[in-house]
């Protein structure tokens, strides 16, 4: 099968450089011929050529002006005049143009490259026009991925701490009260118990009562711990101050906590994320740092929420606990993995024997 030729749309107004033209391509291309600027534009409803040989003087309307319109519809033009003026050279391809002649300074062999050159470097722009939509198709279905996982991990959290609220009710109302009927009959049967047999009973009822006491305060305990007051105010600062002072009446923890303007977190999914990652992080302090003081930091600055726990204690290389599959490191690594699906990040700064400093990055408005 014979191969068809190229096609070529000449728009030159003066018939002895279309003949000039047509002598250098004669039986290389198909040409067609456009005296004028609209009739060029009239043939391009019916014909869409290869490439484009375009006079800068046209009759009607400007080169530059015909060129704008040429490279909307993604055809490679090359530019034709009758000087080399290095002002209308910079304007031609800052527009679009593949190339630029001077009339009569041309041969068959550079004007038929110049041809080939400027329909492969179309060529090359669509293929890179069509691989850079692929890859905003893949961005855009990697982004709704994102966000389905997302709502999926915070309907977990909200399932995780509905669960807690419930456990924590149940420790509340049943538990404890159960605890406290028991308290009851204890003081029922310390006060009613016959004279000659109380002291006999006497060290029982004493282990009773502390056994109690420490079963109200466990239960307790796991109660606030289950299902932390998370306010309806949607500030930040008092809830992490609620922490640092729970980390010391239950830990021993002395964690020293500063805030740093309101860090008002609107989203309660992510509010509660940066509370359960802070808390995260503080009980890696109790367990690892071999230290009793921490740091507690929250501020905001350009839109984004930042939380930094800090201590002096022991400190850890960074890469090896990123490579080891440490209890450590598997729960920063699950502190990064649940900021990521917000859009923040976990920074890690510590050495060994100079303590730790991690710092929670996250957009106060995740969707934005």
């Amino acid at each position: 099968m014979t191969e068809q030729p190229l096609q070529l749309l000449l728009i030159e107004d003066n018939e002895m450089d279309r003949k000039i033209i047509h002598r250098l391509l004669d039986g290389t291309y198909r040409i067609h011929e456009a005296v004028t600027g609209n009739q060029a534009l009239e043939m391009l409803q019916t014909i869409r050529p290869d490439s484009i040989l375009l006079d800068y003087y046209l009759p009607d309307i400007n080169g530059l002006d015909l060129l704008e319109h040429l490279t909307r519809w993604q055809l490679p033009v090359i530019m034709l005049a009758g000087e080399e003026n290095p002002i209308t050279i910079v304007k031609a391809m800052q527009q679009g143009a593949q190339d630029y002649l001077v009339k009569g300074r041309f041969s068959k062999a550079s004007l038929e490259y110049a041809i080939s050159n400027a329909i492969e470097k179309m060529a090359l722009k669509h293929d890179l026009l069509n691989k850079q939509h692929q890859l905003a198709v893949q961005a855009a279905l990697l982004e709704a991925q994102h966000r389905k996982i997302r709502t999926l991990a915070s309907k977990l959290t909200l399932a995780e701490q509905r669960e807690r609220r419930r456990i924590a009710q149940i420790l509340h109302d049943e538990l404890q009260q159960s605890i406290y009927g028991i308290q009851v009959q204890k003081y029922l049967i310390d006060m009613h118990a016959a004279p000659e047999t109380k002291w006999q009973i006497q060290p029982y009822l004493e282990t009773m009562t502390g056994l109690i006491d420490q079963a109200i305060e466990v239960t307790r305990s796991l109660a606030v711990t289950l299902s932390p007051p998370m306010q309806q105010s949607d500030e930040l600062a008092p809830v992490l101050e609620w922490l640092a002072t729970k980390m010391e009446e239950i830990h021993r923890l002395s964690v020293q906590f500063e805030g740093r303007g309101e860090c008002r977190v609107p989203n309660e999914d992510l509010r509660l994320l940066l509370f359960q990652l802070a808390r995260e992080l503080l009980f890696n302090v109790v367990k690892h740092a071999e230290v009793d003081q921490a740091r507690l930091e929250l501020y905001e600055e350009a839109g984004q929420i930042f939380i930094a726990v800090s201590d002096e204690g022991r400190g850890f290389d960074v890469e090896t606990m990123r490579s080891e599959q440490s209890e450590a490191g598997f729960g920063l690594y699950s502190v990064k993995e649940r900021l990521e699906l917000f859009g923040g990040h976990l920074e890690i700064d510590s050495q060994p024997g100079q303590g730790a400093h991690l710092l929670i990055v996250v957009p106060k408005d995740p969707e934005s």
